[in-house]
């Protein structure tokens, strides 16, 4: 027998008492989503702060991170970093709310999406594309506003909360034509088949068994390698997805990726992970430095950098 998804899931399992907070979470988020953006962008700036007074687990996990990065930058600048990365992260919890219980058309405005006829001429070429992109704050709310202009498939993990996971899968299925589990390889092959564009974010440690080692900002770091193997498996074109918060709204972009894959995953992984790193520079602030990219070693003796209690 199929196993149910989360939307066919019987109501009783959601209304137990275990699920009342979150409940009582969701109700206040959709009350906040309808807050005007530049209020959004206040009170995430003030939380983001007070997170950041707050925090510690997280706060050693960014600045692990950006000692890692930028060990150039001054004690002092890294400091600012970070203070600017959780305002950033903060924000974009507001935006994921938006995304959430939010038509896309009403911060429509607010978008601009350029170079999006690249897709066009990939699906032109009848393999499918897979677009690739990284974790920045505002991905919930830009994912959203990409599927405002192409027929896209994005890939997601589940998460452990079932309540959760009913009012995102929920928001999915309003926006996109189709969702896929990331562990569903077969639906992901199907879309490609199918000519159509599928969506990764690709530069999360899911561990050893999923990844090669490849350099991210001069370290080794386990990055996912069946993106080479799909692409070479399909024919299907890569693109790079960039997209970010400006002043005054947000700016999302495509381009291919010229060459790829190489045959060699490794040095797929590397080009990938250089292309990041250039989006990076632009918005540091937006990237997830509260994310153990680091956590797998490849040295299975070397200690993880996130066991560092003291900066």
């Amino acid at each position: 027998m199929a196993k149910k998804t989360t939307l066919n899931q019987s109501i009783k399992h959601f209304i137990a008492p275990q699920h009342w907070p979150t409940w009582l979470g969701m109700g206040i988020a959709y009350l906040l989503s309808f807050l005007p953006w530049t209020i959004q962008k206040a009170l995430g700036t003030g939380l983001g702060k007070l997170h950041y007074a707050l925090s510690s687990r997280r706060k050693e996990i960014c600045h692990t991170n950006l000692q890692i990065c930028f060990p150039d930058l001054s004690a002092n600048d890294r400091e600012k970093l970070a203070k600017a990365h959780f305002e950033s992260m903060a924000i974009g919890v507001f935006e994921m709310f938006t995304a959430w219980f939010r038509n896309p058309e009403k911060t429509a405005q607010k978008v601009t999406f350029n170079d999006q006829d690249v897709v066009q001429k990939a699906i032109t070429k009848g393999k499918g594309c897979i677009i690739v992109g990284a974790h920045f704050s505002s991905i919930d709310l830009c994912g959203t506003q990409i599927a405002r202009f192409i027929d896209v498939h994005p890939i997601y993990k589940l998460q452990r909360n079932p309540v959760m996971n009913w009012v995102m899968e929920r928001q999915r299925q309003a926006v996109f034509s189709k969702t896929i589990e990331r562990k569903n390889t077969k639906e992901i092959f199907r879309s490609l088949k199918g000519n159509k564009a599928v969506w990764f974010a690709v530069d999360q440690d899911y561990g050893r068994k999923s990844s090669v080692f490849a350099p991210f900002y001069g370290r080794e770091c386990a990055t996912i390698s069946h993106i080479s193997r799909l692409a070479k498996s399909t024919g299907s074109t890569i693109l790079m997805y960039d997209y970010g918060r400006t002043k005054d709204g947000y700016v999302l972009s495509l381009q291919e990726v010229k060459g790829y894959p190489t045959g060699d995953e490794v040095a797929d992984a590397t080009l990938l992970n250089s292309l990041i790193e250039k989006q990076i520079e632009t918005k540091p602030e937006q990237y997830f430095w509260s994310h153990r990219r680091f956590k797998t070693q490849k040295n299975r003796q070397d200690p993880s950098p996130y066991k560092i209690k003291k900066r």
